[in-house]
């Protein structure tokens, strides 16, 4: 038996006349038997009403019409004889697969200004005001957008519009705060706005980065200037910034979004994808090739190398016009990367370059000497410092630097003082309290240590480093139950470091666990093989439990690690020759 099929489009305006009919029809006996090869049609923007259709789901499937696939959009221009392909590759792009673009394009390939009237139309057909109109053109400037930004956007006012906006269909997420346009809507809507009035377009980007350089000001009270990048509803507004000022002038803008772009690698690089989605974001929208193909660059380049910024600083080292100090900027910011890699020869070589190109970069001058202390250069790493101290005297991160560098010196005293400086210059920091906690451990002040160590945790919850080391005075202190809190916290934080895994050791080995403290220290020793503290600790665990000829192995490895491990020398000499 052949099919019948019922089809009535554009349903959101006949529904009104249709709606109770339609419903109606499908229940059976009500109007009568319906034939079993009936199917009924019905295409709209809006889903069908729940109140009127809800009981009768089981009759209803929801087919939602998405844009074409590629192999959809080539199929219908090949039928309509659009062949060509440089012309079909500008139908994809310029149509997104949008159906209604797809097939206005197909009839006309070059007429994209017409295709895009036509595709607006078809979204507002159903509003005749004209300044509702205008205004929901002009709402999808914003990628995103709130009631306040309604009103920064929409050319005049309009009473009720931010409800109004929610009742269109293609609004995604509709009352969040977070409010969009669907991007196959978007998409031709910009295309409309920027073509048809240039000026115009201009102008409402240049109101919107306004607003959004507001919002971003504002989320700037009480973040550390070093990690505004790091804090998302700053980062957040800067992105929208950036994105309105490269659509209204993308050449202009570029430089700015450029050096931004060193700014986020060096201080959040997981946070790079977010800043190249914006250029290629910027790119399509404005319809700049320059704007594309940084962002198509750039993106691949974070996206390839994981959340290591390496590659994107490359391009812009190799390929952007930056100042001297955006070059030194940029090559400390890849420096710091490879040095969290640990290719410290790398890092030192870029620190040095950026000293070269700008010899006041005190963060050149810091970020080497930091390398240098790694390397066990003290040294060169505090002549470093010096100058960056002259550079910047009051810069409280280069003083932090010195008193980490005479701690691991064995320096204590001289440690501790310069650390009370660090902190006096910075409060909110809290790397120096970390420090300075550890010194204060290691000079036995055990209860003051605490005190640094929970001032500087209660600062940054994240400080993996510091609750390790606070998990190590606690144990002093006779507080195991505490000091397991604190690994299992940095455990999670930095999953799978092998000094997180020794120390949970040294708590175990410190309350006699001793084959429980074994196996920690096999742990941490299996995630570095040549981690040399966890050798000798093991040691003295393995002694007390009798295993005095694998003690001696354990310290002689500890040993050939480090030869000037002075601790594992004297208990290598305390436990003798073997039998």
């Amino acid at each position: 038996m052949p099919w019948v099929v019922l089809f009535l489009d554009t349903y959101e305006r006949t529904a009104p006349l249709l709606d109770r009919w339609l419903a109606d029809l499908l229940v059976s006996g009500r109007y009568g038997e319906l034939p079993a090869n009936l199917v009924l049609t019905l295409a709209g923007q809006r889903r069908l009403d729940p109140a009127r259709w809800g009981d009768r789901g089981r009759l209803v499937a929801d087919v939602p019409l998405g844009p074409f696939t590629e192999a959809e959009s080539r199929r219908l221009l090949h039928g309509r004889g659009v062949v060509a392909e440089p012309v079909v590759r500008e139908v994809l792009r310029l149509s997104g697969g949008l159906p209604v673009l797809v097939s206005t394009l197909a009839a006309n390939p070059g007429a994209a200004g017409e295709a895009n009237a036509t595709a607006v139309e078809r979204f507002l057909a159903s509003e005749s005001d004209p300044d509702r109109r205008a205004a929901a053109l002009a709402c999808a400037l914003p990628r995103r957008f709130d009631e306040d930004l309604v009103a920064v956007a929409a050319p005049a006012p309009v009473p009720g519009l931010y409800d109004w906006l929610h009742e269109l269909p293609f609004v995604v997420e509709p009352h969040s705060g977070r409010s969009r346009y669907h991007g196959v809507v978007r998409a031709p809507m910009l295309r409309l706005q920027r073509t048809g009035s240039p000026q115009r377009w201009t102008e409402a980007h240049d109101r919107l980065a306004d607003a959004f350089a507001a919002r971003r000001d504002a989320a700037a009270d009480g973040v550390d200037p070093d990690r505004l990048w790091a804090d998302e509803p700053w980062r957040r507004a800067a992105l929208d910034v950036l994105y309105h000022r490269l659509c209204a002038r993308p050449r202009t803008a570029l430089p700015d979004v450029l050096r931004a772009g060193i700014e986020v690698c060096g201080q959040q690089p997981s946070a790079a994808r977010h800043w190249a989605r914006t250029l290629v974001e910027a790119g399509e929208d404005a319809d700049s090739a320059v704007l594309r193909d940084w962002g198509r660059d750039l993106l691949a380049a974070v996206m390839d190398h994981g959340p290591r910024p390496t590659a994107a600083l490359g391009l812009l080292l190799t390929r952007a016009e930056l100042t001297d100090t955006d070059r030194a900027a940029a090559l400390v910011a890849r420096a710091w990367d490879r040095f969290r890699a640990r290719e410290f020869d790398a890092a030192l070589s870029d620190h040095g370059r950026a000293v070269a190109v700008d010899p006041r970069s005190e963060r050149a001058h810091q970020g080497r000497a930091v390398v240098l202390r790694a390397l066990g250069r003290y040294e060169e790493a505090l002549a470093d410092l010096d100058r960056a101290e002259e550079i910047a005297p009051a810069w409280a991160w280069a003083v932090r630097e010195r008193g980490e560098t005479y701690r691991r010196m064995g320096r204590l005293t001289e440690a501790l003082a310069v650390l009370d400086r660090a902190h006096a210059l910075d409060p909110a920091d809290a790397v120096p309290l970390g420090s300075r906690g550890l010194v204060r451990h290691r000079l036995g002040r055990h209860e003051e240590a605490l005190e640094d160590f929970d001032r500087a945790i209660a600062l940054w919850p994240e400080y993996a480093w510091a609750l390790v080391r606070r998990a190590r005075v606690r144990t002093a202190l006779g507080d195991p139950v505490g000091a397991l809190a604190d690994l299992d916290r940095a455990e999670e934080l930095t999953p799978g470091l092998a000094g997180t895994e020794g120390e949970r050791g040294e708590v175990y080995r410190a309350t006699g666990r001793y084959e429980e403290a074994v196996a920690c220290y096999g742990r941490a020793l299996a995630l570095d093989p040549e981690y040399a503290w966890a050798h000798g600790s093991r040691a003295l665990a393995l002694e007390a439990l009798g295993r005095v000829a694998e003690a001696r192995a354990d310290l002689d490895r500890a040993l050939e690690l480090d030869p000037a491990y002075g601790w594992a020398r004297a208990q290598r000499a305390r436990l003798g020759a073997e039998a």
